[in-house]
Order: structure tokens, then sequence, then C-alpha cells
């Protein structure tokens, strides 16, 4: 997929290259999904044992490319539609994703700038393949892509 030197940076490839082979391809949309996933995870401390605990309601526009979030946070955080952990709800506009622990009073929100948004939705009718657009998302500052609240 792509050339790297240090072990994060191995790290990195190896979980874009599970994500896409969960996917089906990589894509912009998938790796945004797999940073929320990293985000929920690391906010709310979930360990091996709390992961289980874990809970996510996304609000996307149930169109693709935007759908493709969800199989980044499925392959992120284990809420996975089978396992009743992930709650889907349609947006008409934007991508926000909720996590809560069960039992507990931790909760976060995640939401994708939209200028991002947009600008991955102008690259894409320009033509930039999904495979430069999602490298490109994945060395993004998090902060440029998202606003985060904890609740």
């Amino acid at each position: 997929m792509k050339t790297v030197d240090s072990k994060t940076d191995k790290d990195l490839v190896a979980l874009m290259e599970k994500a896409a082979n969960f996917h089906g391809h990589l894509g912009p949309y998938l790796v945004i999904g797999v940073r929320i996933g990293q985000i929920a995870k690391r906010i709310l401390n979930t360990n091996p044992r709390k992961i289980s605990t874990l809970q996510a309601t996304a609000k996307v526009p149930l169109l693709t490319p935007f759908s493709c979030v969800l199989d980044g946070i499925q392959v992120t955080t284990h809420c996975t539609i089978g396992n009743q952990k992930l709650r889907i709800e349609k947006s008409q506009e934007g991508i926000t994703v909720y996590f809560e622990l069960q039992n507990s009073d931790k909760a976060l929100k995640v939401s994708v700038n939209p200028k991002i948004i947009g600008m991955l939705t102008n690259k894409i009718s320009e033509g930039v393949s999904n495979k430069e657009l999602a490298w490109e998302i994945v060395h993004m500052p998090e902060s440029q892509l998202f606003m985060i609240e904890n609740r």
C-alpha cells in the first residue's frame, strides 16, 4: 500500500490494510471512520475488557461514499451492526458519531468538519483517486478533521 520506515507507520499501514480488506477498498470516508473509532477508544480509554461496553450511534447520509464511515468505525471499535453496538441514523447533512460506555457517564461526540466533506466532494469530482485521498485523510491533523466534545 505505502512504504514506511517506523513501527508506528507500519502499525498505521496495517490498520488501513485491515480496514480496506473489511470494506473492499481504501477510501477517504473509510479512513474517517477509522480515525473516529481511534479517537473514541483513546478518549474513552477503552481497554480490552471495556471495549465490549462501548456503543455508538452514527448519524450519516445513507449514501456512498458517506456511509463508508460505518465500516471504519466497525473495524476499529468492534461496535458492529451485527452485535447491535452500532446504531445508524440517517442524516440529511454531515457526519456525527456519538459514543458511550454502558454503565458509565462517559460519552463522546465526534463530528466531521463540513469543510473536509466539501473538500473531498470537490476532489472526488475532479477525479482524484480514492487511495490518494485516503492517505491525505490519514495524515491530516485531528483538529482539522473533527470537532470533538466530551459529554
